[in-house]
């Protein structure tokens, strides 16, 4: 017979030891599962690759050959591939024609015809080399004698096939700057600044319209592919709302310009194009010429331009659709002995949700770069920890500060690095390949986690300073706001868009 005070210690070791197995079970779901040591990133969350260039030796090796969504670092691999097939220092040319017969009058019977080629920066903010487009032209067409065109200005889109946005782009993006198409006619990077409840657009923007619909709240845009309609939703301020939205059709936006200077100098024309027959002449007016390929990428890189990214694609292979610029690339790699199965690509930029790399791949597309002849020069395209574009607060103060050159890439439950470690002279000595998805901790919690991943290999013995956290004093008088001033400052917040 079993005493009931050895029954009752028999029932406690039993519950005691349910309860650590619990406890286990529940660290080891939330707790830290993997080099960055942030909870809510399990190892199967990750894929990391770092690696020695010279030896070949690994570093850290975690999930290297499973896919993950790359976001931004996508990028790093269509500059690659674009300084690979083509030379460094090609440049966009569009050819501005008078299709037509020019008379002794300066009658030119026929239209100006600008022939685009997709250059993502005519009129770019981005290039003070790329401005002047239309004051050019209309120079050109004054200096040629025309001062009449019986036809009009007409965007040649026919050298590039239009294609609109990829499919993995998600909807909400389509409206704003980073979500803007690439086109045969790129202009003012696809993006123009519309003001409500004017609806007045800068620039112009023909055709555009605007469905506005009054509600409490802060404003909301939004726009749906291959629509020039901007619906709004909400309560604009008082004295006017500014928003920079993406352009619908940035062709449009050319022509409108176009037209505007040549009639400002004087040139006559009318809003319709005559119709061509073969025997019309083409004599070449003016020719814009893009800045180098090499410093579109460096600038796409360091700002992560989803739009110029997609033309560097696209140039890979001139005239043809992105499915055939993607088969381009990945047959390239291929015969460059870089494996590419488990990858999925289908832009340039890594805006596509359906998009899939593996560190190992990246890992040895960088590796193959660093030994290419064009090193110097993909290398600079990366912006370096604590110093340039998105990466400038990374590592800030820190012994790596300026040593590590990476692409960033994040959207939503997706944090990626992806680049080089430099040595003294510069030169890279590490591939780096850091790729998380479906994380659920803080995003800035993760980017320390990574920083201290990284310093712990590359700068072991170095001490993060201790933050000082100093309480605010309280002012005097009313210390807490009136419920009307909360709402103003809630209200303040809601409106950033």
């Amino acid at each position: 017979m079993i005493k009931y005070s050895t029954l009752r210690r028999s029932i406690f070791v039993v519950l005691a030891m349910a309860m650590a197995m619990a406890m286990a079970v529940s660290v080891k779901a939330a707790g830290p599962a993997s080099p960055i040591g942030v909870s809510g990133v399990g190892e199967s969350h990750l894929g990391i690759y770092i690696a020695d260039i010279a030896t070949g030796e690994t570093l850290r090796d975690i999930n290297s050959n499973a896919a993950f969504v790359p976001a931004s670092i996508t990028k790093a691999l269509t500059s690659a591939s674009v300084l690979t097939l083509m030379n460094s220092y090609d440049r966009y040319e569009t050819r501005v024609e008078a299709v037509g017969k020019i008379t002794d009058d300066g009658t030119l019977k026929g239209d100006i015809v600008v022939r685009c080629v997709g250059d993502p920066t005519v009129e770019s903010a981005y290039f003070d080399e790329a401005g002047g487009f239309a004051d050019s032209i209309a120079a050109a067409v004054v200096a040629t004698g025309i001062k009449r065109v019986e036809g009009t200005v007409v965007i040649d889109s026919s050298l590039m096939p239009e294609e609109g946005v990829p499919d993995g782009w998600a909807d909400e993006d389509i409206v704003w700057p980073y979500g803007t198409s690439h086109h045969a006619a790129n202009f003012r990077d696809n993006k123009f600044v519309l003001t409500l409840p004017s609806r007045k657009s800068v620039p112009y923007v023909p055709g555009l319209q605007v469905s506005h619909t009054p509600a409490k709240g802060s404003l909301k845009i939004d726009r749906k592919k291959d629509s020039n309609v901007i619906i709004s939703r909400g309560n604009p301020r008082r004295n006017g709302e500014s928003i920079t939205v993406s352009t619908p059709d940035p062709s449009a936006v050319m022509r409108h310009e176009v037209m505007q200077k040549l009639r400002h100098n004087g040139v006559e024309m009318s809003d319709a194009p005559v119709s061509a027959d073969g025997d019309d002449v083409a004599s070449t007016l003016y020719i814009h010429r893009s800045p180098e390929l090499v410093d579109i990428l460096r600038s796409l890189m360091y700002r992560s331009d989803n739009m110029m990214a997609e033309a560097m694609l696209r140039s890979v292979a001139p005239g043809q659709s992105r499915a055939s610029a993607v088969k381009t690339e990945l047959d390239m790699w291929e015969t460059r002995d870089v494996d590419t199965r488990r990858v999925v690509i289908e832009d340039g930029s890594g805006l596509s949700r359906n998009d899939r790399l593996t560190p190992m791949f990246l890992a040895n597309v960088f590796t193959w770069m660093a030994s290419h002849y064009k090193a110097p020069d993909y290398v600079s395209l990366f912006p370096k920890a604590g110093c340039d574009g998105t990466l400038k607060s990374f590592l800030r103060d820190t012994p790596l500060e300026g040593r590590v050159a990476l692409k960033t890439g994040s959207m939503r439950g997706v944090q990626s690095y992806a680049g080089y470690m430099l040595g003294g002279d510069g030169q890279p000595t590490h591939v780096i390949v850091i790729m998380v998805n479906g994380f659920t901790c803080g995003r800035t919690a993760l980017k320390t986690g990574i920083e201290d991943m990284l310093l712990s290999m590359f700068a072991p013995d170095y001490v993060r300073p201790v933050k000082q956290v100093t309480k605010a004093p309280k002012k005097k008088g009313g210390a807490s706001r009136t419920k009307s001033q909360k709402s103003r400052k809630s209200s303040k917040k809601k409106r950033r868009v």
